[in-house]
């Protein structure tokens, strides 16, 4: 199948990039393989540990030219830039390559499924609410809040991983991309900006796709993959309804609406793509119990005053030139 990103994607690696790393020229950013800069800063006689210090206020560019040193010259790649430079989260990669794993795709065509079930499934959605209630009679961690989960999952795809009817589908990781750019992006509902690294728009690689249509899927009415295709476009356009109704600006509602007329199999992956996209919130913000609930765990709880936003999620993560992000789709 093809794979191609109808909107930015980051998929982080874990690792940041610094001003020791990269330097900015002509609107791109340009990542050095930097232990190679330093030992040759360092055969020029070069106290490194200086050079470190006045990356506050200089750039790396500046102090190597200082030296007789061109940087471009220990480049290892290049991308274009939109929005200023700060740390820059860096993308998965193989091989130096962009990709995006199987198990993001996966990921999210769960959450999908699981949305698909409970929707039309009232006992397993109130088992979901009552899992949470539980929550509420305990000290809330990630370590109960995951069990909490966990044990809606095992309750609808399998009591464990041998058993869970999603091992049925196999979902490799996607070829490599070719289009990477470095984004500022703009967390709305507050003064906070970053800097990620993504695979851009508009780009396209190969991906396998894999169902054992004798699994319990069938249970579900799940036959193939044209049935959990129409599942995830059901799923990615309630979720899109929902995001036009929150203030974004007119490019990002724009997008959005382009985005319900794309064709196949839409799924929204990776970092910035909300709360909505990785759980079943669509379904329990409409339950009664939702709201006295939310407050009783901390969400949208002003870390500050303490107290609780009307608006919940309160924050979305756009490209500082109005882009939604993780949008792909499949065909």
């Amino acid at each position: 199948m093809e794979i191609k990103t109808l909107t930015p994607v980051h998929i982080g690696s874990g690792n940041k990039l610094t001003r020791t790393d990269f330097i900015v020229r002509n609107g791109k950013v340009i990542v050095l393989d930097a232990p190679k800069l330093f030992r040759a800063l360092e055969e020029k006689g070069c106290d490194v540990m200086n050079i470190v210090n006045e990356l506050s206020y200089r750039s790396l560019d500046d102090l190597a030219r200082d030296f007789g040193l061109d940087a471009m010259d220990f480049r290892r790649y290049e991308v274009k830039l939109t929005g200023s430079i700060g740390e820059i989260s860096e993308q998965i990669k193989t091989g130096g390559r962009a990709y995006i794993p199987g198990s993001s795709v996966k990921g999210a065509i769960r959450t999908a499924i699981l949305w698909y079930i409970l929707k039309n499934d009232k006992s397993l959605l109130n088992f979901a609410v009552k899992c949470v209630e539980e929550l509420t009679k305990r000290r809330i961690t990630n370590k109960t809040l995951k069990m909490a989960d966990d044990k809606i999952e095992r309750k609808v795809f399998g009591k464990d991983p041998r058993n869970d009817f999603m091992r049925a589908l196999k979902i490799s990781d996607s070829t490599p991309f070719d289009k990477l750019k470095v984004y500022e992006v703009k967390i709305l509902g507050s003064n906070i900006r970053v800097c990620v690294e993504c695979i851009d728009e508009n780009d396209t690689a190969g991906i396998g796709i894999k169902i054992d249509t004798a699994s319990k899927f069938r249970e579900y009415g799940i036959k193939d993959i044209d049935d959990i295709k129409e599942i995830t476009r059901d799923f990615s356009l309630a979720l899109i309804g929902k995001e036009l109704s929150y203030n974004y600006g007119d490019k990002t509602k724009f997008i959005l609406k382009g985005i319900k007329n794309s064709k196949g199999m839409l799924l929204r992956v990776g970092w910035g793509t909300g709360w909505y996209s990785k759980t079943i919130g669509l379904l329990l913000e409409d339950h009664p119990k939702f709201e006295s609930l939310r407050r009783k765990l901390g969400l949208g709880r002003s870390p500050r005053t303490k107290r609780f936003y009307d608006v919940f999620p309160k924050t979305r993560r756009v490209t500082v030139d109005g882009k939604p992000l993780g949008w792909i789709s499949l065909r």
